[in-house]
């Protein structure tokens, strides 16, 4: 051991700024090892103890300036990361002072000692110049299991030979602080893994989980650059994952990175699924085709580790990088072991989070489909049970109608057929009491005030007024008992050449009795313009209960706006009919009822949709009628609506039913 003492004036330190030791009063060797060996098991931060053990190294050997130094990533960089200074007269928001080691290094790993010879200009071709106004001192390296992890440095202001008892006071204090810095890098390790997988358990974004698994690594390895890589199985190419401190264009270069047999660390590690080390990017041959790129960019190392699924995939690279030329240590080895464990964790669980929230979305996805299948399959059963019990009441309606008028018919053309008898058989009597009073034009008493009492010239005169009437009365009987019988169509084909203008006259013959409702002010007026249409070939029942429909929800709308309108109100049901084109009719069926919003205007045609109160409509006559004009007749049924106006219903049909 070789204490030092010296005269220098170049230095990077101050030595002027002396720290206050008033924390510590002058301790003995040993309790100061006691103290310091329990600091090192209770302290919760590596740099606070680190603070502390340069202000005891200093106390205890009464020196007024001690130091730490850490050897970085790259193993030929120093860092100074505690000195005995006063804390409030150092910079602390300053980047730690950092030196590279020299090509002619004094710095040795024999019994862990870095030496400085007091021997002139000494700080030139020395690792760690000494303090400006510094007189002697000494240095020693902090020793590792497996390599050197920094060193402590302690200088006096005046001449001062370091006493062997001294020498082994500061071999234990590095010997401590060798301990610590190991603990606390196994430690940070474990911390590292803790919060990462934390991350992976909260279900965090991979970009998110590399980029913090890369940041805390760097953490730990002071001047490296942390980077992740991940397998594109389409391309065969590797993307960016993670690169929190990697030059932004040196890591955009690399995104989308060939794999291949010699394409540089990363490309390289991934096509043979093993570690690739590159310790000098200038001379390797794997770097052949990016050197120029990669030395552009600063990077001269470069380390890379690929991750693997459980069934040994490559999925990604880890890589360390750094900015000299160097060598892994064991320390390295175990981070990449560590990152590249994570790594595959948090690849493997984000495939299958991906894969099971697209195993759900498919499962949702099919659940929706079958979900509207079914829902499609009932509406089309209720649509057809609907139109059953609606056909069926059709056909109800039309046997009784057809029953009705059968009856009615009977009778009526018995009695239509006996009123011509009855007038001749009163022309014959008349002809005979004419011819009696011409015979006896004075009759006897009896039969003179029987003529007074029938006043035979009133009956004379009335009764073939009553025959006429009775005449008329039968002939509309008979007018509306073949109506009704043309209404139910039940003695035709089901599909026939019809007159439309008939079906629709028949129509509303049924519906007469709602046209003049004595809750109404003023009955409906029906207003008809009829154009010039040819026999359409059509389900005629079918039609007339399309009309029906239109013109029941008409009568509706009407009787609803006349409760709010005042008595000025009139009205009116317009039905016209045109040619479109040469092949095809229209039939509007128009009202000034209170018209439809607009809200509701996409859902009228709806099946069992409806805005009539509970027990006053079932929401499926517009349903029915739409599916019989555009079904049934390869039809158009539209409806044009304007709030509180009235509504026009538009019936569009071919002439020719294919």
């Amino acid at each position: 051991m070789h204490s030092v003492s010296a005269d220098s004036s170049e230095t990077s330190l101050n030595f002027n700024l002396m720290a206050s030791q008033s924390e510590f009063t002058e301790l003995n060797p040993q309790a100061a090892l006691t103290a310091l060996s329990q600091w090192a098991l209770s302290s919760s931060s590596l740099g606070s103890f680190f603070d502390r053990v340069t202000r005891l190294m200093a106390a205890t050997l009464g020196v007024r300036y001690s130091a730490i130094w850490r050897i970085l990533s790259d193993q030929q960089s120093l860092r100074r990361i505690a000195c005995s200074l006063d804390p409030l007269e150092v910079d602390r928001t300053a980047e730690p002072v950092e030196i590279r080691f020299p090509k002619q290094s004094s710095l040795s790993q024999e019994s862990g000692f870095m030496i400085q010879t007091a021997q002139g200009d000494y700080g030139q071709d020395l690792p760690i110049p000494p303090p400006v106004g510094s007189q002697s001192g000494i240095v020693l390296g902090i020793q590792g299991r497996h390599q050197l992890l920094g060193a402590l440095e302690v200088y006096a202001d005046e001449p001062r030979q370091f006493s062997v008892d001294e020498v082994h006071f500061l071999q234990a204090v590095a010997s401590i602080l060798g301990s610590a810095i190991e603990r606390h890098a196994s430690e940070a390790l474990i911390e590292t893994q803790s919060e990462v997988l934390a991350l992976i358990a909260d279900g965090s974004e991979l970009p998110v989980v590399f980029n913090r698994l890369c940041e805390l690594l760097e953490q730990e390895l002071p001047s490296a650059y942390c980077s992740i890589l991940v397998v594109d199985p389409q391309e065969k190419r590797l993307r960016a994952g993670a690169a929190p401190t990697l030059p932004p264009e040196f890591a955009q270069g690399v995104d989308g990175l060939m794999i291949g047999a010699c394409a540089g660390s990363c490309g390289t590690a991934a096509y043979r699924g093993e570690s690739v080390f590159v310790n000098d990017i200038a001379t390797d041959p794997l770097w052949a085709d990016f050197r120029d790129f990669a030395l552009g960019h600063g990077i001269r190392a470069c380390w890379s580790s690929p991750f693997l699924s459980a069934e040994g995939q490559v999925l990604g690279t880890f890589a360390l990088s750094h900015r000299v030329s160097c060598q892994p240590t064991s320390y390295h080895q175990e981070v990449l072991k560590t990152a590249i464990n994570l790594a595959s964790i948090a690849t493997e669980s984000s495939r299958r989070a991906a894969a099971l929230k697209a195993a759900n979305a498919d499962l949702e996805h099919r659940v929706a489909v079958r979900t509207a299948e079914l829902s499609s399959t009932l509406q089309r059963l209720q649509q057809t049970q609907a139109q059953l019990i609606q056909a069926e009441k059709m056909s109800g309606l039309g046997q009784m109608v057809a029953g009705v008028a059968h009856e009615i018919n009977n009778p009526a053309t018995f009695v239509a057929g006996n009123l011509h008898h009855a007038r001749g058989y009163f022309e014959d009597l008349l002809t005979l009491l004419q011819a009696y009073q011409s015979d006896a034009p004075q009759p006897g008493e009896t039969v003179a005030e029987q003529l007074m009492a029938t006043d035979l010239e009133f009956l004379l005169e009335d009764l073939p007024k009553v025959f006429a009437g009775m005449q008329s009365g039968c002939d509309r009987i008979i007018k509306i008992v073949n109506g009704l019988r043309n209404f139910s169509r039940l003695d035709e084909a089901e599909i026939k050449a019809v007159d439309l203008h008939e079906g629709i006259e028949n129509t509303l013959m049924v519906v007469n009795h709602r046209l003049t409702n004595a809750e109404r002010q003023s009955a409906i007026q029906i207003v008809k313009n009829y154009g010039d249409l040819p026999l359409v070939t059509c389900y005629a029942n079918q039609l007339n209960q399309v009309f029906m429909n239109l013109l029941n929800n008409a009568i509706d709308a009407l009787q609803t706006q006349s409760q709010n309108a005042d008595s000025s109100f009139t009205p009116w049901i317009r039905i016209t009919t045109a040619m479109v084109g040469t092949d095809r009719v229209q039939i509007k069926i128009a009202d000034n009822g209170i018209g439809i919003p607009p809200e509701i205007q996409t859902r009228i045609f709806d099946p069992f949709y409806t805005t009539k109160p509970i027990g006053q409509g079932t929401g499926l006559g517009l349903a029915i009628s739409y599916q019989i004009v555009t079904e049934q007749h390869k039809g158009r049924l539209e409806a044009v609506a304007w709030p509180e106006q009235g509504t026009e219903f538009v019936i569009d049909i071919p002439v020719c039913l294919a």
